[in-house]
């Protein structure tokens, strides 16, 4: 059986996603923080250029989706220690390799499939809600 798809609802997590962050008295300090991207935010999904794909009424993630920034390490405000930023973007990294979608075929997103976060300081995974999806008779 295979993983769920994921719709645009829900999040990214990582955890760590280690920032530099001021101290009083001392240079600053890499400490690990969540980093948190809403899925709904999420561009670049499947209900763009006309050819909509929904599941449960809600677009559905694709490879190279992007959420533009996150939160959860605010208070890391020298930025991550690989990406220099924080709050930086989301992009989904993975998806399947057999279900696709659009002229392109762009690998539909499913839940647990990796992501990059805070423009690459941590890599996270997709925490989509379940898609509600009724079949009528």
């Amino acid at each position: 059986m295979g993983l769920p798809i994921a719709p645009a609802d829900g999040i990214a997590f990582a955890f760590p996603n280690v920032c530099l962050t001021p101290v009083p008295s001392s240079s600053p300090v890499p400490i690990p923080y969540p980093n948190i991207a809403q899925l709904s935010d999420a561009q670049d999904v499947s209900d763009e250029g006309g050819r909509e794909l929904l599941v449960g009424g809600t677009p559905v993630l694709l490879v190279e989706s992007t959420v533009a920034s996150s939160s959860g390490d605010e208070a890391g405000t020298d930025g991550g220690v690989t990406s220099g930023s924080n709050g930086g973007e989301c992009e989904m990294t993975q998806g399947s390799g057999s279900v696709l979608y659009g002229p392109h075929g762009r690998g539909i997103v499913r839940f647990g499939d990796p992501t990059s976060q805070n423009d690459g300081n941590a890599v996270g995974t997709v925490l989509s809600a379940n898609p509600s999806v009724l079949v009528g008779g």
